[in-house]
């Protein structure tokens, strides 16, 4: 069992993420997963954000490149400095870089945010060298068939974020092979019933800060000292275990070959 309060990830996450405590709990397992990896450089983290997970998944270490659409995200990840080169780009679209320029890539919980997955795959396999690893985190359609809320509001959740592909092992295996992608291979996180307490968390702050719905422990949330309410999430959600069985989880990490 891999409880949230035994990952050294925890206490940092719990900082940055006191005031949404879905993403501390969400980002514990991914976060765990992507530093257990060996990278081969050249790398690049594609959907890099603000490169805040990167840095902590491999601190010290600066990767070949970062890629993300949003533009503020974009000049913070040049800040950080932790990559060589960071560009803005839609990656649905087309990839700002050459063919087989990287040995590995990875995304933490980005890709089912591209509309266009087949061509988001087919750049990443493009990019990537003969041999070369992908690697990346999703919730999968576990997490859905789990919901612990009505369906109107599992929709609406959907389209706030916006969250496009929720598909299984199968659905993920066929998308990467038609990219050109081999080996397809999964690590498991969240039991289902850790899962429904993520989304019930995701779902009530997704509501309050995109869409300034009323909820008494968002506003709380929102409002008090810092201090408290980061003891206060801690203490309600660190003795959860993020760890799931095989074909169990809510999510995955996917490893794929090019």
């Amino acid at each position: 069992m891999s409880v949230l309060r035994e990952s050294r990830f925890f206490p940092e996450l719990m900082e940055r993420y006191a005031r949404s405590p879905s993403i501390a709990l969400c980002r514990v397992p991914e976060v765990e997963l992507l530093s257990s990896i060996a990278l081969r450089p050249p790398v690049l983290d594609h959907c890099c954000g603000d490169g805040f997970i990167a840095s902590l998944a491999y601190p010290g270490t600066k990767l070949e490149a970062g890629v993300d659409i949003d533009s503020g995200s974009v000049r913070k990840a040049m800040q950080r400095g932790g990559y060589r080169r960071v560009e803005c780009s839609d990656v649905g679209v087309r990839l700002p870089f050459e063919d087989a320029s990287f040995a590995t890539a990875i995304n933490n919980s980005g890709i089912e945010h591209v509309k266009h997955l087949a061509s988001a795959l087919r750049e990443l396999a493009r990019v990537l060298r003969p041999g070369g690893r992908l690697h990346f985190n999703v919730l999968n359609r576990r997490y859905f068939d789990a919901w612990p809320l009505d369906q109107t509001t599992q929709r609406a959740y959907r389209e706030w974020q916006p969250f496009y592909h929720a598909f299984d092992e199968q659905e993920w295996t066929e998308q990467l092979i038609d990219a050109g992608f081999r080996d397809v291979m999964f690590s498991d996180y969240f039991e289902p019933g850790v899962g429904r307490v993520l989304a019930r968390l995701d779902y009530e702050f997704s509501a309050f800060y995109l869409r300034r719905r009323w909820s008494w422990s968002a506003f709380a949330s929102a409002v008090l000292p810092r201090g408290i309410v980061r003891r206060w999430w801690a203490a309600k959600i660190a003795g959860l275990s993020w760890s799931a069985g095989r074909t169990q989880g809510c999510g995955f990490l996917i490893s794929a070959t090019r």
